[in-house]
């Protein structure tokens, strides 16, 4: 299986089949699928956590964001079970604030260790935008000794690390304000029906998640990749900083 089929798998089953679970058998029925609101969640949060388990066995890598990934699902698993202990079917009612808690730690996770790696030879900066993929590191790192211009190239890596940081903040703050658009509602719900409208609000956030968060801090990291491609061709004067 190449890399963009696993990519497509990955997505599937961390983000679609989830969702899908969580929308369509949370509901407690006759159908075989309506498996009520603890199973659809169970299997729901197995499916991400398989999938990631899957990915290390695979590579025998440890990636950050399938990492912080895993994290997030086992905490969503935590808070989840914290949430149904509420008397008469109810959730608790300060679900909300713990689950908006949850999905802001993930994205200041991350934040946090792009500053701390940011001096490091294998900084998160590397890992998934100053990458080999992209850049011919090898080539630009030649010229900025040639010219003598360490300490301009050092500060671009320094601004292009702040620069996502701040876009990982940015996502912090907007899951925090998701997680209590989509989970407040629920507790103005009859107490037999919120066990049931969280599995939907947990879905929904999956879902707009990666629209309104995750497309625009995709497209913000090709903003800081067209920053190192502008800053390293003028600092090393080579007509081209990436791979061909």
């Amino acid at each position: 299986m190449d890399n963009g089929t696993k990519s497509l798998v990955n997505v599937l089953l961390s983000v679609l089949a989830p969702v899908l679970v969580l929308d369509h058998c949370s509901t407690d029925g006759p159908a075989f699928y309506e498996l009520g609101t603890v199973w659809a969640m169970v299997i729901a949060l197995a499916l991400p956590i398989g999938c990631g388990v899957y990915t290390f066995w695979d590579t025998r890598k440890v990636d950050p964001i399938t990492l912080f990934g895993l994290l997030g699902t086992i905490l969503t698993g935590v808070v989840t079970v914290y949430a149904n202990t509420g008397e008469g079917g109810a959730i608790r009612t300060d679900t909300p604030w713990w689950y908006a808690a949850k999905e802001a730690l993930i994205a200041l996770l991350l934040c946090g260790a792009v500053l701390v790696t940011a001096k490091r030879r294998e900084s998160l900066l590397r890992l998934f935008v100053y990458s080999d993929a992209i850049f011919d590191i090898p080539r630009i790192e030649r010229a900025v000794q040639e010219k003598s211009v360490q300490t301009e190239y050092e500060n671009t890596l320094w601004r292009a690390n702040l620069m996502m940081a701040a876009t990982l903040f940015a996502s912090a703050v907007a899951n925090f304000l998701l997680a209590l658009h989509f989970l407040l509602p629920v507790l103005d719900k009859e107490p037999a029906q919120q066990a049931l409208e969280y599995n939907y609000a947990v879905s929904n956030m999956t879902w707009w998640g990666y629209l309104v968060i995750g497309v625009p801090l995709l497209l913000t990291l090709f903003g800081v990749i067209k920053f190192l491609i502008r800053r390293l061709e003028a600092i090393t004067a080579l007509p081209s900083v990436t791979m061909r």
